[in-house]
């Protein structure tokens, strides 16, 4: 693991599958949501959602589809992947997103992680996402009370890995060293793009057995919170 020489002062993180298994908690609200309107899908049924979703997602980091676009294409090509009328499609995605926001799974060490942390930094939130969902999830959760801030795009009208979202940031903490700024998040595309869009250091929380690709390659990459906090304590020794 490269350790790191700099003091940062804010550490911005991911929510999804950083702080939050946003895998267990997506495939519990979508298959409760179908038992809700009793539509019967199967696993098959399920990774083909997931298709849908990561595209619409990825045109959304692309600025080709706003969160509310996201929202209406998903669940319209999913209805329609079903045989159901597509204009079931918004009423599908309502009902999966109130269920999603109950979907505050923390993963294993995430509080401890976050409390210790907090001591000696400002934490903030840097998801891309809805606000019912997100906001509904940080609620549920015990960690809302350890951030100082919470930027979550579809409020901020701008997403990572746009520059502009980071300025934001800078803007609300009122300090433009971008020295001071770590990104932490598992998405090569939005976070540790973003990171870089914006001139701060990124540190990529590697999903299991994934790649670099892209061209993206991040300042640190840890697999799991020991190595964040190493990493974190090197710097604070220098």
């Amino acid at each position: 693991m490269v350790t790191s020489p700099k003091r940062y002062e804010y550490l911005l993180f991911d929510i999804d599958n950083t702080l939050m298994d946003f895998t267990t908690g997506e495939k519990t609200a979508l298959f409760q949501t179908m038992e809700e309107l009793r539509v019967s899908i199967s696993e098959a049924d399920y990774q083909i959602y997931l298709e849908i979703n990561r595209a619409a997602w990825a045109c959304f980091e692309a600025g080709e589809l706003d969160s509310t676009g996201v929202q209406r294409v998903r669940f319209e090509h999913f209805a329609a992947y079903l045989g159901r009328d597509v204009a079931q499609g918004m009423g599908m995605n309502a009902r999966y997103i109130e269920n999603l926001g109950q979907q505050a799974i923390l993963l294993e060490g995430a509080t401890d992680l976050l409390e210790r942390l907090s001591r000696r930094y400002q934490l903030a939130v840097a998801t891309n996402g809805l606000s019912l969902v997100q906001r509904a999830r940080l609620v549920k959760s015990d960690i809302l009370p350890l951030f100082s801030g919470i930027f979550i795009s579809q409020e901020m009208g701008v997403q990572k890995p746009d520059k502009a979202y980071f300025e934001a940031i800078f803007a609300f903490y009122g300090d433009s060293a971008r020295e001071k700024y770590l990104m932490i998040g598992d998405s090569l595309s939005a976070d540790i793009l973003g990171g870089i869009n914006a001139g701060i250091d990124t540190c990529w929380y590697r999903p299991a057995g994934a790649a670099l690709h892209g061209g993206i390659v991040p300042t640190y990459t840890i697999d799991g919170y020991a190595d964040l906090l190493a990493l974190l304590d090197s710097g604070s020794e220098a």
